[in-house]
């Protein structure tokens, strides 16, 4: 198994607690699934950037829903599927995110 797919399985163990805290109707908008779900793996470099790609929505919600690889899906009972629908679209519009700052470097008198 590679450290890639272990890092995976380790952040979904991480996130499941969060998911099962949170069921449908209860999320507060699409970038608050977005945070307390997606981000684990989609902007730590685990799973793939979406934000700014511009995937159409329809595909993000079919592999949210129905999972692929080491991504799990996601039942109507967690994100039902008006959020899902919202969070689609949300990540769909995102922007992408913005590159890391190199640490300041001190200057030398």
């Amino acid at each position: 198994m590679s450290r890639r797919n272990l890092a995976c399985g380790a952040l979904l163990l991480l996130a499941s607690p969060l998911a099962a805290a949170q069921s449908a109707g209860q999320w507060q908008g699409p970038e608050h699934i977005w945070r307390a779900i997606c981000s684990y793996c989609h902007a730590t470099g685990v799973g793939v950037q979406l934000l700014g790609t511009r995937v159409p929505a329809a595909i993000i919600a079919e592999i949210t829903r129905r999972g692929v690889n080491q991504m799990p899906g996601f039942a109507p009972s967690q994100i039902s599927d008006a959020e899902l629908a919202a969070l689609a679209d949300w990540i769909s519009r995102a922007s992408p995110p913005e590159p890391a700052k190199p640490p300041a470097q001190e200057s030398k008198p």
